[in-house]
């Protein structure tokens, strides 16, 4: 059961997709770029959840930092406050069409 608010469907994958667009474009820890674009799917579930939660930005960082040695890397190509700043700024209210 989520600790976090219920949104719907609609709303959640746009969230979704604009993490994705975050790790891409921002945190991209591999440097794929768009050439793969669901490279880092398997961590936005997660991230979905932490901001959805209000996760303070200590807790969104280690998860960041456990991701990166996930994938055998040192770093990415943008401090974490930029990516952290990025995720932010998404909408997680519902939208109307």
């Amino acid at each position: 059961m989520p600790t976090y608010p219920i949104t719907s469907k609609e709303n959640s994958r746009r969230i979704r997709v604009a993490i994705r667009h975050v790790f891409l474009e921002i945190w991209d820890p591999i440097g794929v770029g768009n050439e793969s674009p669901d490279e880092y799917d398997m961590y936005i579930g997660r991230m979905f959840e932490l901001l959805m939660s209000n996760a303070p930005d200590s807790e969104i960082k280690k998860y960041l930092d456990w991701c990166v040695e996930r994938m055998g890397m040192d770093s990415s190509r943008h401090s974490d406050a930029d990516v952290i700043q990025a995720l932010r700024t998404i909408n997680l209210n519902e939208t109307t069409q």
